[in-house]
C-alpha cells in the first residue's frame, strides 16, 4: 500500500505557531534595535505620569485633602459604645419587701454603655474650616506651581537632547570635511606640490575633529539620559522637534504687553493663586482665633444597660443634656494665635504683591528675549550659509594654489563652529519661546 503524501494536521499548526512567534521575536527585536521617535507632548505627557518629583506632590495634595476631612469632624457627633463584664467576688442584694430583693451586685456583673456628644454651636469652628479649605486650595495650586517646574525642566532637557543631535551631526559633517581635506594633502603630496607639513596640519585638523565628535557624542548620552530620568523610560528614544511649532509664531500670539496679557498671567499663574488662597487662609485663621473668646455649646446623652438592679428597681437608665464650654482666661494663647496669623497674612500679601511685579517684568523681559533670539537664529542661519560657501571658495583656491593651507583649515573651523553656534541659537529660543509662555501662564497646557 503506498503512504499518503498528506502532511499530518498537528504539523501544520505547529509550523504556523512557530512563524507566529519568530514574528514576535523578530518585531520586538526591530522595536529595541531601533529608538522611536519622541515629540516634545509625549515626553510632558510622560513626565505627569510617572515622574517620582510629581508623584509625591499628589501625595503632598491628599495629604491636604485628608486635613479638610479632618477638620470637618469638629461638627459630627461622636458616638461610643461600651461593654464590661466583671466578676466579683460575692453577689450583694438589698431587700426591697418581704420576699423581694434588689440584686445590686451580681457575682457575674455585665454592663453597656452608650453616648453620644453632638457640637450645637462652635464659632470658631466654622472660619477655621474655611481656613483649612484654602489651606488646601494653596497645596494643590503649588503642586501645580512644582509641577510646571518640572514639566519646564524636561522642555529644556528635551530642546537640549535635540540640540546634541545638532552638535553631533555637525561635528560628524566636520570630520567628512577634515578627511576630505586629509586625501587632498596626501595627493598633493604625492604629486609634489605641497610639503609633508600640509599633511600633517590636515592630519591634527582630523584628530580634533574626530575629538569633537566624541565629546559631542559623550554630550548627547549624558542629556538623553537626564531626560530618561525626568520621563522614567528605559525604552531607546530620539526626540523629534515639530518644525510647525516655531517661536516665531509665539511672538505673534502674545503680542504687545498689555493689561488684558498682564491680568491673564496672573490668573493662570499658579503661584499666584496660592498665594492669593494663603492669605485667604491666614485671614480666617485670624478669624477663628478671634472668635476663640466665644463660649461653645454641645449637647449629649448616654444609655446604660446592666443585668442587676438599681435603686429605682430598673436594669437601664439614660440621660441627655447639653453642655456650655468657655475658657475665660487662657494665658494670651489666642491672641498670640491671631498676631501670629496676621502676620502670616501680611507676609502672604508682600509675597504676592512681589511676584505679581515678577510677572510683569518676566512678560516684557521675555517678548524682548524672544524677538531677539529669533533675530539671532536668522543670523546664524545666514553665518552657516556664509560659512559653508567660503569654504568651497577657499578649497578651490587652495587647489588652484592660490590660498594656504592653514586658510582652508580656517574655513573648515569656521563652518563647524557656526554650525554649533545655530544649533546654540535653536536651543536659546526654544528655551527663551519656554521661559515667555510659562510667565504667562500658558505652558504648560492643561
Amino acid at each position: 500500500m503506498r503512504r499518503s503524501s498528506v502532511v499530518p494536521r498537528w504539523v501544520f499548526w505547529l509550523a504556523l505557531g512557530i512563524a507566529a512567534v519568530s514574528g514576535i521575536v523578530a518585531a520586538r527585536a526591530a522595536d529595541v534595535g531601533a529608538p522611536r521617535e519622541l515629540t516634545l507632548d509625549e515626553a510632558l505627557g510622560r513626565a505627569r505620569k510617572a515622574n517620582r518629583s510629581l508623584v509625591a506632590e499628589r501625595a503632598r495634595l491628599e495629604q491636604a485633602k485628608a486635613t479638610v476631612d479632618k477638620a470637618w469632624t469638629v461638627l459630627f457627633p461622636t458616638v461610643s459604645a461600651q461593654g464590661k463584664y466583671q466578676r466579683n467576688n460575692i453577689a450583694f442584694s438589698f431587700p426591697k419587701t418581704p420576699g423581694n430583693y434588689l440584686t445590686l451586685q451580681p457575682i457575674d456583673q455585665l454592663d453597656g454603655v452608650l453616648s453620644f456628644s453632638q457640637p450645637l454651636l462652635v464659632p470658631a469652628a466654622y472660619p477655621g474650616l474655611k481656613a483649612v479649605e484654602k489651606t488646601e486650595e494653596a497645596t494643590r495650586e503649588n503642586v501645580h506651581a512644582t509641577e510646571n517646574a518640572v514639566l519646564f525642566g524636561v522642555a529644556q532637557t528635551f530642546y537640549a537632547a535635540a540640540v546634541a543631535d545638532e552638535v553631533l551631526v555637525a561635528r560628524q559633517s566636520s570630520i567628512e570635511v577634515a578627511r576630505a581635506t586629509v586625501e587632498n594633502a596626501k595627493t598633493r603630496f604625492s604629486a609634489g606640490a605641497v610639503t609633508k607639513v600640509d599633511v600633517d596640519r590636515a592630519e591634527v585638523a582630523l584628530l580634533r575633529a574626530e575629538q569633537g565628535a566624541r565629546e559631542a557624542i559623550l554630550v548627547r548620552e549624558q542629556t538623553y539620559r537626564a531626560l530618561a530620568t525626568l520621563i522614567e523610560t528605559e525604552a531607546p528614544f530620539k526626540v523629534r522637534v515639530d518644525p510647525a511649532s516655531t517661536a516665531s509664531e509665539t511672538v505673534g500670539r502674545v503680542g504687545p504687553s498689555s493689561e488684558n496679557d498682564f491680568a491673564s498671567a496672573l490668573h493662570l499663574r499658579p503661584e499666584f493663586r496660592a498665594l492669593e488662597a494663603s492669605a485667604e487662609a491666614e485671614e480666617a485663621e485670624v478669624r477663628s482665633h478671634a472668635w476663640r473668646w466665644a463660649p461653645s455649646l454641645s449637647g449629649f446623652g448616654n444609655a446604660r444597660f446592666f443585668n442587676y438592679d438599681n435603686f429605682a428597681s430598673q436594669r437601664h437608665s439614660w440621660a441627655i443634656g447639653a453642655q456650655l464650654d468657655w475658657v475665660i482666661y487662657d494665658a494670651g494663647v489666642r491672641d498670640t494665635s491671631r498676631h501670629l496669623s496676621a502676620a502670616q497674612r501680611a507676609e502672604s500679601v508682600a509675597r504676592a504683591e512681589v511676584l505679581r511685579e515678577t510677572i510683569r517684568d518676566d512678560l516684557a523681559n521675555g517678548r524682548r528675549q524672544v524677538e531677539t533670539k529669533v533675530q539671532a537664529q536668522q543670523t546664524f542661519a545666514r553665518a552657516v550659509d556664509l560659512a559653508r560657501e567660503t569654504l568651497d571658495l577657499v578649497r578651490i583656491q587652495y587647489e588652484a594654489g592660490q590660498v594656504t593651507q592653514i586658510d582652508l583649515l580656517a574655513a573648515q573651523d569656521n563652518l563647524v563652529a557656526a554650525e554649533e553656534a545655530l544649533a546654540n541659537a535653536h536651543f536659546d529660543l526654544a528655551v527663551a519661546d519656554l521661559s515667555l509662555r510659562r510667565a504667562a501662564g500658558t505652558f504648560p497646557e492643561r
